[in-house]
């Protein structure tokens, strides 16, 4: 298996990529999606495979130079098992070849001749000038026909400007492995980039899309904000202890004696390689000026109702309706599942509204246990929600 070096990515295929696979990093244009191949090549020559890098667009110090810049100087593109074409390759071959037949016989004599003497392991194409010049098909039939037998993976990166109808292409028509899709949310905000697993012919796992951020040189799953919501006294300050790793509450006591959020709750937690931050608002209505802006910056709700209180359903209600109304995925925390009287979740869903495909959660917010079964059902939400 062949590492991807993004975390979590390689946990969804089953601990990376088989050897002898097709696999393609498609990306929309915009996004800041090259460190995918970079990391998956870095991988590569740490374990100590032999990599041919192909690279029609630059010459091979640019690359260098720019490829350090982005992930670091732990890439070793110097001393590692790696062999270049670059821009001048091609442009050598554009004048010694005159006909389009002629041009793709000497790609394929020249990659197979490198792969032979160096014994490639994993073949790194940067495609986009490749289809320019020969056309998705007999692109991929040069670079395919040029590997020595079934174990050399092939690694393409192209900008999508064909958008699904492409990714299709290239999962029926070019039988390719894996297919990863680097995009841009449509939302003006939160505005943030996601990859998403369209494709693995290994296994049956249904397309998942994570959000991410670059630090460091590394690809890091991110949840930039998850808003806990909910009416007053249902919970959500407790949900939010429990999640967090740290954080902190802003709470003063009520008339009648309980502590109420006049503020926000905060929680930073790192889960299952995700580093998220949670939100909690205050319940009172004389708070609701406060929600639009934090909802406005969310990428997913939990809304924590009282199961013991049914009155307090309409007010969950609205709250409902401000996520779906923003496109936000959410899910349902019944709280205090531990207490008497307790309504039953098909009620709670009646009340609420809302169809089988919202999760409700019966839970205990004390517990550990079932606030992090929330926040799994959450991330899977927004993984698997429509951007």
């Amino acid at each position: 298996m062949i590492s991807t070096g993004v975390s979590g990515l390689d946990e969804m295929l089953g601990s990376g990529i088989p050897r002898g696979s097709r696999v393609l990093y498609s990306l929309e244009p915009g996004v800041d999606g090259q460190l995918f191949m970079l990391s998956s090549l870095s991988c590569a020559l740490a374990k100590g495979l032999s990599c041919l890098v192909i690279l029609p667009h630059t010459t091979v110090d640019a690359f260098r130079n720019d490829a350090t810049k982005m992930y670091g100087a732990q890439l070793d593109l110097v001393s590692g098992p790696v062999v270049f074409m670059d821009a001048i390759d091609r442009e050598r071959i554009q004048k010694t070849s005159r006909s389009e037949e002629g041009r793709e016989r000497e790609w394929q004599a020249r990659i197979r001749k490198i792969c032979r003497n160096h014994s490639v392991d994993v073949i790194f194409a940067y495609f986009d000038l490749l289809y320019e010049d020969f056309g998705p098909e007999k692109a991929i039939r040069l670079l395919e026909s040029a590997r020595e037998d079934a174990k050399t993976t092939l690694v393409l990166e192209h900008l999508n400007l064909g958008g699904t109808a492409l990714l299709e292409r290239f999962i029926g028509e070019f039988s390719f492995d894996l297919i990863v899709a680097v995009r841009a949310s449509f939302r003006p905000i939160p505005h943030f980039n996601y990859f998403t697993m369209v494709h693995t012919s290994w296994s049956p796992a249904a397309p998942r899309s994570i959000p991410f951020i670059i630090r460091e040189g590394r690809i890091i799953p991110f949840i930039p904000r998850i808003v806990v919501t909910g009416p007053a006294h249902a919970g959500k300050s407790t949900f939010v202890a429990q999640a967090s790793d740290d954080g902190q509450s802003v709470d003063r006591r009520s008339p009648e004696g309980e502590p109420t959020t006049v503020a926000m709750d905060f929680g930073w937690l790192h889960w299952k390689d995700f580093d998220i931050t949670l939100y909690g608002t205050p319940g009172h209505t004389r708070f609701d000026s406060l929600l639009p802006p934090y909802l406005r910056h969310a990428i997913g709700v939990v809304l924590i109702v009282d199961a013991t209180k049914p009155d307090t359903f309409p007010r969950a209600k609205y709250l409902i309706d401000m996520a779906v109304k923003r496109r936000i995925p959410y899910v349902i925390a019944a709280n205090k599942n531990d207490l008497p009287q307790l309504i039953k979740p098909g009620e709670i869903r009646a009340a609420l509204g809302i169809g089988d495909d919202i999760p409700v959660f019966p839970i205990s917010a004390t517990r550990r246990s079932d606030v992090h079964f929330v926040l799994e059902s959450m991330v899977d939400s927004i993984t698997q929600f429509s951007y």
